[in-house]
């Protein structure tokens, strides 16, 4: 049993998607040795060999995160791998040996070299087969490169594995209704075990790849962030080198005492700058009493791009706010929502404008987003529908995909009003 186990680990390490350690292939073999206990112990052999098939799966996750469905796979591809190959070796060996010379296997010497030469062949023949398998099935190629392909995979192989141990392997029912109602419910049981393993994996996917993207646009949204900062930086240094021409000019005027002159050119070219100096300022002070630097970013990106695209802002943060009670990144994908709709909303208008208001009170936070709109007489209602969109080429998910983020949490409430041209989402996050 100590060479079957040590052949199983072989297997396996040879259809393994990474290059496997020796001190790997030793954890690998100590666990199957462990699991397979009640086969070599307790003669238990359909049990124990899906316990084995389970610490094979179970090795395969913990092995490396980042390809545990590989390995998973693979570790399955070398158990069946492992039954497959002994039984060609098994006939191969059958027909090489003639029965006259069988009572000679019983010999220590000769039975030691058979078993050698099962021992060599069965490593060639899973080392071709497991190289061949990983050109195909490792390529990343196509569907392949997908992780929920793997999990599907995975899901198919342990239910057909499962199928063959208990239908095939365990014995039969014998006319017993209880032994009927034994396997059938061994059967479900090993169904509903593929399932919910289905299931999990890919919620945890599904969950991963959400975490992904949000990580990614707060990356962005800070990029855009410390892009706008260099730009005002700049613009502060050119204004500060157009201030010093200025004073320059003026000092002409002022040596010569020509008083009606100097006048003239602060009234006719200095002071009009100050329209352009109102029109650059973005108010971004405000948002400096946001203490959450990815939510300030998101803020500041959001608000800038407005600006950018002609539209009146108004920022309104006269306290600090250093958190605001739900996890930032849920609070991220709300806030964007709001502002990208504000933001379209506001630019089919005459003379768009988005307000934002940030308020920390004794009961929490407020945040107010208004903007104003075109009015077509549509209901507030039809918004929140998962489809509905005003905009044409929209899939109009953005408002429903609001109201399941925050419906995991209680402590958020969320007012929505249109009235007299002005749409204004108000959402009160609460201790």
């Amino acid at each position: 049993m100590l060479v079957s186990f040590f052949l199983l680990s072989l297997a396996i390490r040879n259809v393994w998607p990474q290059r496997m350690c020796p001190k790997a292939f030793l954890v690998l073999y100590m666990l199957l040795l462990l699991a397979g206990m009640p086969v070599t112990l307790l003669s238990c052999i359909p049990y124990g060999l899906f316990g084995i098939l389970a610490a094979t799966c179970i090795f395969g996750l913990l092995t490396c995160r980042n390809t545990a469905p590989q390995n998973v796979c693979m570790g399955m591809i070398g158990f069946v791998l492992t039954l497959v190959t002994e039984e060609v070796l098994s006939w191969l060996l059958h027909m090489l040996i003639p029965p006259a010379f069988s009572d000679l296997q019983n010999m220590r010497y000769i039975s030691f070299g058979v078993n050698l030469v099962h021992i060599v062949l069965f490593y060639f023949m899973t080392l071709f087969c497991g190289r061949l398998l990983k050109k195909l099935l490792l390529s990343g190629k196509g569907i392949l490169r997908l992780q929920q392909t793997w999990y599907l995979i995975d899901a198919a192989l342990l239910l057909l594995i499962t199928i063959y141990l208990f239908d095939d392997l365990i014995p039969g029912q014998n006319g017993s209704l209880g032994r009927m109602i034994y396997n059938n419910a061994l059967h479900i049981s090993g169904y509903l075990l593929v399932m919910l393993f289905l299931l999990l994996a890919m919620r945890r996917t599904w969950m991963e790849q959400m975490q992904t993207e949000a990580k990614q646009k707060a990356l962005q949204d800070l990029q855009d962030y410390t892009h706008n900062l260099e730009v005002m930086y700049n613009s502060l240094r050119s204004f500060k080198h157009d201030y010093v021409n200025i004073l320059l000019s003026l000092s002409g005027y002022i040596e010569n005492g020509d008083m009606d002159e100097l006048k003239n050119f602060f009234e006719y070219k200095i002071f009009p700058t100050k329209n352009l100096i109102d029109q650059g300022d973005y108010k971004l002070n405000q948002l400096g009493n946001i203490g959450v630097l990815e939510i300030k970013s998101l803020l500041c990106a959001k608000m800038i791009y407005a600006h950018e695209s002609g539209i009146d802002v108004t920022i309104d943060i006269p306290d600090r706010v250093d958190s605001f009670l739900i996890d930032t990144v849920d609070l991220a994908r709300v806030l964007g929502i709001f502002l990208d709709n504000a933001i379209e909303a506001a630019l089919e208008t005459e003379q768009p404008q988005i307000g934002l208001n940030v308020l920390q009170n004794q009961a929490g936070v407020s945040v107010i987003i208004s903007n104003c709109f075109e009015d077509h007489g549509l209901m507030l209602h039809r918004l929140k529908e998962e489809g509905f969109s005003t905009k044409t080429g929209h899939s109009g998910i953005g408002l429903s995909n609001v109201q399941k983020i925050l419906g995991a949490y209680e402590n958020v409430l969320l007012e929505t009003t249109m009235q007299g041209g002005c749409f204004m989402q108000h959402m009160e996050l609460v201790y």
